[in-house]
């Protein structure tokens, strides 16, 4: 009887060495699955301008020299580091920001071995192996450990360029004589992440060196963990000669329309006249062939981190009810708009997270419409996101970051309102002969539309009069 030996963390499946890189749909990574979201955001960053126009990008700019680091489920393996007891066991984590259908969004080797697949039902999985174990995500968790690898890549190169979680770009332009060969320079940006990761996590990352983004990328995917692949520019062309259409990064339905053709490398595109491919694709075609011809290298451009405004409350016991949520969200638009860094801009992108009960995070992030600095204009799409996808569990902390700014908003409404009307102060500043401003603009208003005013103010005429009609009388107001 056959018997299946357990791979761990420390002992991943390697693909052979050289081997084309496969960039189908959950074959990255053998006995890894990723997701279909995660896939396209390997293989289609718009961050990293890989969508942008060929025409557009700067070779002045940025570094020609570019070394990827890759490692393959990210999230998932930072999941068995900090939970080393599961390794053995049939591992899966869930796609975040889902509530009603939730779906597998990685898994693990035994996971998949049982016949779990990325972007199933939970219901599905859980049939075809009845001992898996489902892990929420913790996006703090993760977006910490990117921050950290990120601060410490940056002894090494000040040009550095994350395109998602797990997947980093280096510029490497004129570190030879630092580091010498290319070969040298890659291994000494794994060792480096030796003193944040644990060994397992260094060893199953890969690295690829090639001129531009994209050969870098193909070079990561078909490495060996640990083992770099350096690609020189004379290697450029035949070695994105076989790589497979779907590592294009352009839209997925161009790439099915060419496997739908019989074009599965970059190979027999390149035998396409130009013309034709933009007859068919448009610009999107003309970008694919730059690539596959290796014409095209996309620099590693430095990257802008944003220092973002952040504010956190606390609650004393685990808060599950959304009306309490909802009031800690405000509280706390308010308090970061009242930061002394944020006076002068107004807000364009918002982020919500909490910590959770029991461990684990939640977060949703929106753009917002038009850079604003008014607190219901901000909190509002917040909480539409949180009633599309609450909180999993009871909250112990919320937390609001501002993460983009714009530029002052002066315009203001037409009924905005800076003073308080004549209501608000009790009629105590009238008594006394004083008309606020907000009442003094308002009858202005009011004149210029019909022509004169049409309020009145009531005086005391003769209090002490028997005939009431007489007590008062009533004077136009036309302050």
């Amino acid at each position: 009887m056959a018997t299946t030996r357990r791979r761990s963390l420390s002992e991943p499946r390697e693909p052979p060495a050289r081997a084309l890189p496969d960039f189908r749909r959950g074959s990255l990574g053998r006995g890894w699955g990723l997701g279909l979201s995660t896939f396209k955001s390997l293989a289609t960053d718009e961050a990293t301008g890989w969508f942008t126009n060929a025409s557009s990008f700067n070779r002045a700019a940025g570094s020609r020299q570019a070394l990827c680091l890759w490692l393959p489920t990210f999230e998932l393996r930072l999941e068995l580091v900090r939970s080393p007891e599961l390794d053995s066991t049939s591992v899966a984590l869930l796609s975040p920001g889902e509530t009603t259908r939730r779906t597998i969004w990685q898994v693990s080797e035994r996971a998949h071995e049982a016949g779990v697949r990325p972007d199933q039902l939970v219901s599905q999985a859980v049939s075809l192996c009845p001992s898996l174990t489902l892990l929420e995500p913790d996006p703090a968790h993760y977006d910490s450990a990117v921050n950290s690898m990120l601060e410490l890549l940056a002894e090494i190169t000040p040009v550095i360029e994350p395109a998602g979680r797990g997947r980093v770009f280096l510029g490497m332009d004129g570190l030879g004589r630092l580091f010498g060969s290319p070969t040298r320079q890659a291994k000494r940006a794994l060792h480096t992440l030796f003193r944040i990761f644990p060994a397992p996590l260094v060893a199953a990352t890969r690295a690829g060196m090639a001129p531009g983004k994209f050969g870098a990328w193909v070079a990561a995917a078909s490495a060996r963990s640990g083992e770099p692949v350096t690609i020189t520019e004379n290697e450029l062309v035949a070695f994105l000669a076989q790589c497979p259409v779907n590592a294009l990064p352009v839209d997925p339905l161009i790439i099915q329309r060419l496997e739908r053709l019989g074009i599965e490398t970059l190979e027999a595109l390149r035998r396409f006249p130009e013309p034709s491919l933009i007859a068919q694709f448009g610009q999107e075609g003309r970008s694919a062939l730059a690539w596959a011809l290796g014409q095209r290298i996309d620099p590693v451009r430095p990257w802008h981190k944003p220092k973002p405004i952040r504010v956190s409350l606390d609650f004393p016991n685990p808060v599950g009810m959304v009306p309490t949520l909802h009031g800690g969200l405000d509280r706390l638009v308010e308090r970061a708009l009242s930061r002394p860094e944020r006076r002068g801009r107004s807000v364009t992108s918002v982020r919500m997270g909490a910590r959770l009960e029991g461990g684990g995070s939640w977060f949703v992030e929106t753009v917002l419409r038009e850079p604003t600095s008014q607190r219901d204009r901000i909190a509002s799409p917040l909480r539409m996101k949180m009633e599309i996808s609450p909180p999993p569990k009871a909250v112990e902390a919320l937390v609001v970051e501002f993460t983009q700014f714009g530029a002052q908003s002066t315009q203001t409404g037409l009924f905005d309102r800076r003073d308080e009307n004549g209501r608000n102060v009790a009629g105590s500043d009238l008594a006394q002969g004083v008309v606020p401003h907000s009442l003094r603009d308002a009858v202005k208003e009011l004149k210029l539309r019909l022509g004169h005013s049409p309020l009145f103010r009531v005086v005391e005429v003769d209090p002490w009069s028997r005939i009431p009609e007489r007590r008062h009388a009533l004077l136009s107001f036309d302050p």
